[in-house]
């Protein structure tokens, strides 16, 4: 498979991943689960927000920027960013794994959001390996 479109889609799946994530956690309502953080103030802190859209947002923009930008630049830009996710996955998952109250389509899915991580990271490494 072209390099491109194998980067473009890791990204895309990990995309999906995380909006998956985030309905999985909104799926407890329907069993009575209260979902708010504690002491919420019952807005969205601006943090959060920005959090989101980073997460979110650039995303699916470097999924789509992917199949249009081959240059070094970029792809050391996507192997940062990547690289970033790693610690980020890895924490989370634990965190899913150990410290929350145990879900087996948390867990599922963020393994999966990890491996998705580990071989998109591979993959851009070795893109930028290549002469």
């Amino acid at each position: 498979m072209d390099t491109k479109i194998k980067l473009a889609f890791y990204w895309l799946l990990l995309g999906i991943c995380f909006l998956t994530h985030t309905v999985l956690h909104m799926y407890e309502l329907f069993y009575g689960v209260d979902i708010r953080m504690p002491e919420a103030p019952g807005e969205v802190p601006l943090d959060a927000q920005a959090f989101n859209t980073v997460i979110f947002t650039v995303t699916f923009l470097i999924a789509f920027l992917s199949i249009n930008l081959s240059g070094k630049g970029f792809r050391w830009f996507s192997l940062v960013w990547s690289a970033l996710f790693l610690p980020l996955n890895i924490f989370h998952l634990g965190e899913t794994l150990f410290v929350e109250a145990f879900d087996l389509s948390q867990a599922i899915l963020l393994t999966f959001v990890l491996a998705v991580n580990v071989l998109l990271t591979i993959t851009l490494w070795k893109s930028l390996k290549k002469p």
